[in-house]
């Protein structure tokens, strides 16, 4: 009984956070620092057009970029309708980028080193190969480019039952070369999900409706293959020998990291972020983060 009403009060609490933020910024402590990386560059969006980057979102950089492309892995995506190739991606107001029709974790058609920095608002999470999507990604960043990533924090989302996901998981599906149409995590998911969630937006029969749209997940990329929290995005960072910048823990649920692409393999020390003491632990409204 006391779980079910603690239950409750979370969700009710969710609830709350969700309308508050539809109408007040929430404040980011280290937006002096995304804003000095990411004021008049060029980069790409993966997976957007994002509200979190709009003029009155938690994180409002469209209006400071010089230009923004971006990327999505079909035509059609049940977050943006039908979209075509070419000048239309409409990120801010009058800015308009180029819009790329390719899949995140293959971007051949962009040059390598083409770009100063490039953003993913909850991307990664959809992704079945982590590891081959970032290298992509880093592939296209000059060298000092940045890498954004917003990432749903497992406690506060509809997969708060699932474990996080180990470093080395994502790893072992690198080496193995697991491809975008897999489906080797459904039953965990089926199995976990909080299918009563508000987010899901399912009503009756809901666990069957999920079902049938998660059997064809490689058509509409809406599950989530991996958990998150913070320290494994931090983690994931490293691994890669990026310079971790500044981590920001907001509610409801999302895990805003940013780093750098060092030049010539320079020495980077992630320590501050990595620490069992590290500053975002204390600040974090999330429980598996203390």
């Amino acid at each position: 009984m006391l779980k079910n009403l603690m239950r409750l009060k979370k969700r009710f609490q969710k609830t709350i956070s969700a309308v508050i933020s539809k109408f007040r910024i929430k404040k980011i402590s280290n937006y002096e620092i995304y804003f000095t990386n990411l004021i008049s560059k060029n980069g790409l969006e993966i997976g957007g057009p994002s509200g979190i980057f709009e003029k009155d979102g938690v994180l409002p950089i469209y209006p400071i970029v010089a230009n923004l492309d971006g990327c999505n892995f079909s035509s059609t995506t049940t977050w943006e309708g039908k979209i075509e190739e070419g000048m239309s991606y409409k990120y801010h107001e009058n800015k308009n980028g180029y819009q790329f029709i390719c899949d995140a974790v293959d971007l051949g058609v962009i040059k390598s080193k083409s770009y100063n920095f490039v953003i993913a608002s909850h991307v990664i999470e959809h992704i079945a190969n982590p590891f081959k999507a970032i290298l992509e990604w880093l592939r296209i960043l000059k060298d000092e480019g940045i890498l954004l990533l917003i990432v749903p924090h497992k406690d506060e989302t509809f997969d708060h039952k699932r474990p996080v996901t180990p470093l080395k998981h994502l790893i072992e599906d690198f080496k193995k070369n697991i491809k975008e149409d897999v489906l080797s995590h459904l039953a965990e998911i089926l199995e976990l999900l909080d299918i009563n969630d508000p987010d899901l937006g399912f009503i009756a029969g809901a666990l069957k409706s999920f079902k049938k749209r998660s059997m064809k997940n490689f058509e509409n990329r809406c599950l989530h293959h991996h958990v998150f929290n913070t320290k494994l995005v931090l983690e994931l960072l490293n691994h890669f020998k990026l310079q971790i910048l500044c981590v920001d823990v907001v509610i409801p649920y999302h895990i805003i990291v940013m780093a750098k692409k060092m030049q010539n393999k320079k020495i980077i020390n992630n320590n501050l972020f990595l620490s069992k003491k590290a500053e975002y632990r204390r600040r974090s409204p999330f429980e598996s983060d203390l």
